[in-house]
């Protein structure tokens, strides 16, 4: 298999990720001239450290690799300021492990700066500030088109994490093959990414959005946009499709487009403004496929402060991929996603148990230097294969559980997967919520109505003589925001020792969803008025080290899910839970 792996920063030297524990804000400097790109060799000339020594690091050194008084009195680069205002100790009183006093308007304390001053030119003229030009054969071929969209200028928000929207139309005179795009970046302090959707208006004409006006979105751009078509993120030069593929647009193909923006702003700035967009290529000189995207990953993170190390994994498994996947698809391109907490990234490739390959290895990640990770001769992926994928993390200094979420300070961990033919695919989404693979749960329910044991079905059906009992049973015995009663406790122990709907990740899952209705919150309000009660007894229980069959070692079987989650499923909140996605 020939593999081509871009490095848009690329470094033979990488340095030591523990030398940034050793300082205050050690993985979060900024680059002083490439805005939301992070300097993670802080005492190298090297961005991704290795090699020379900048001012800082040579000063570092000297003192032994450690944060010393000393070392944050000094103003390693000249440039009118310590060490330690530079790195968010303006006082000297960080040690290692600790939260910095400032964690946000630092600067490198080995580049003079503000980077633009005129009295840091000549000190500054190691520094490389280039962005690296997309290259790409089909760009010069004949018949080459391209339309450039972009933004009108539009005031971004004075919140860290903004989402706005924008639907265009794409050429539609014949066919097209999209296969290529730039970036178009207005506004580099606050661009956090792009992703381009395809819009599809088979069944009916999106009528309830105008085209060309930016509006605050999530992640998904509108309901009838959801195939992504092109991304470009931080590092990114843009992006350029195998030889054999494009993305078709035109005629027979999406006739409108949406960009997702993500806008970062973490300084609430109030005068920010942006018009940043893509040039996008295309060609009636058609390739032998169409492509599509398809993503995996896991759905749910919770990082603990203060981790060296933390895992999370999510696979997409061979009960998904036999059932979405009608055939044979070929992968020709692939990218990891994780924030800035990440630190590596591995998507493994398994049939029938057996590993073939991996996919992608970022040993060192860095969101500001993306590898991406071009294959000539495309993976097979057959249905009933499985993709497994890995995030590692690191939180020291985070005072704080990082979740899964949508803004910077937030973390993913996700795989963007190039394949063709897309038609293969349908809905190219495998990923996971903890254990649960949600193809299950929402693209084909149809084909599994039982889910780790749970009728999901039944449950959806209010008219099911199991989801009369739960509601009619829990709400005889239980009272919301009530003391625990006696019954209510015996009755939840029975429901947890037969009920697997009510165990584990799946429960927690649907849990998730019960503060979307009143109803809902009651359901679970007379669930937890047990909740520390049957803890309880599960804790006598181990310390007595007695056997199941006393009655306090009962609910032994059904308590782990107790503890984890006190979690029992009612036909409102499922409904309503679907009725959401």
């Amino acid at each position: 298999m020939n593999i081509l792996i871009v490095l848009l920063c690329f470094s033979s030297a990488l340095g030591f990720p523990s030398f940034q524990d050793e300082i205050p804000n050690g993985g979060e400097v900024p680059h002083p001239c490439k805005a939301n790109h992070i300097w993670r060799g802080v005492g190298h000339l090297n961005p991704l450290g290795g090699g020379d020594r900048n001012p800082f690091g040579a000063d570092f050194q000297n003192a032994g690799a450690t944060w010393t008084t000393a070392l944050c009195e000094m103003d390693s680069d000249e440039d009118g300021q310590t060490n330690g205002e530079e790195l968010g100790d303006p006082e000297c009183v960080w040690a290692k492990g600790d939260t910095p006093a400032v964690t946000v308007g630092i600067s490198h304390p080995g580049v003079c700066t503000p980077y633009s001053d005129p009295s840091c030119q000549v000190a500054n003229q190691w520094i490389d500030c280039d962005v690296r030009q997309l290259q790409c054969d089909a760009l010069s071929e004949e018949g080459m088109q391209n339309i450039t969209v972009r933004f009108p200028m539009t005031a971004v928000p004075a919140n860290e994490t903004n989402y706005y929207c924008m639907l265009f139309e794409l050429p539609t005179d014949e066919d097209y093959h999209m296969v290529a795009t730039t970036p178009y970046i207005d506004n580099e302090e606050v661009m956090h990414h792009i992703i381009l959707f395809g819009c599809d208006e088979t069944d009916s004409p999106i009528t309830d959005v105008p085209v060309n006006v930016p509006r605050p979105c999530g992640m998904i751009a509108h309901r009838q946009c959801t195939t992504m078509i092109g991304i470009w993120a931080v590092g990114f030069s843009g992006e350029c499709v195998h030889r054999d593929i494009g993305f078709r647009i035109g005629r027979n193909g999406f006739k409108k487009a949406a960009f997702q923006f993500h806008w970062n702003n973490p300084m609430l700035r109030t005068d920010f403004m942006d018009s940043s967009g893509m040039t996008l290529y295309f060609t009636a000189n058609r390739r032998v496929h169409d492509a599509n995207i398809m993503m995996i990953g896991q759905n749910y993170l919770a990082i603990p402060p203060g981790e060296t190390e933390y895992t999370a994994e999510a696979t997409c498994t061979k009960g998904c991929t036999s059932k979405k996947w009608s055939d044979t698809v070929y992968v020709t391109r692939a990218l990891n996603h994780m924030h800035y907490m990440g630190r590596k990234q591995r998507i493994e490739h398994y049939r029938d148990g057996v590993k073939l390959r991996d996919v992608t290895y970022d040993e060192l990640y860095s969101y500001d230097s993306p590898v991406l990770y071009e294959f000539q001769d495309p993976i097979e992926l057959r249905p009933g294969d499985e993709l497994k994928t890995t995030c590692t993390y690191r939180s020291i200094g985070k005072d704080k559980t990082t979740f899964q979420g949508d803004g910077t300070a937030d973390e993913m961990c996700f795989g963007f997967l190039t394949f063709h033919p897309a038609e293969n695919i349908q809905m190219p989404y495998c990923t996971a919520w903890k254990g649960i693979d949600l193809c299950k749960i929402h693209s084909l329910k149809q084909d599994f109505p039982v889910v780790d044991g749970c009728n999901v079905h039944a449950l959806l059906n209010n008219t099911h003589p199991d989801t009369i009992r739960l509601d009619t049973e829990l709400f005889s015995r239980c009272t919301p925001f009530q003391s625990c009663r006696k019954e209510c406790k015996e009755f939840l122990k029975e429901e947890l020792r037969r009920n697997k709907c009510i165990q584990g990740d799946l429960a927690d899952y649907f849990r998730l969803y019960a503060t979307r209705s009143r109803d809902n919150m009651l359901f679970w309000a007379a669930i937890d008025s047990c909740k520390a009660e049957i803890a309880a007894d599960a804790f006598q229980c181990d310390a007595s080290k007695c056997n199941n069959s006393s009655s306090v070692c009962e609910i032994v079987g059904g308590v782990g899910s107790v503890a984890a989650s006190m979690t029992v499923v009612s036909f409102s909140l499922l409904i309503n839970l679907l009725m959401k996605i």
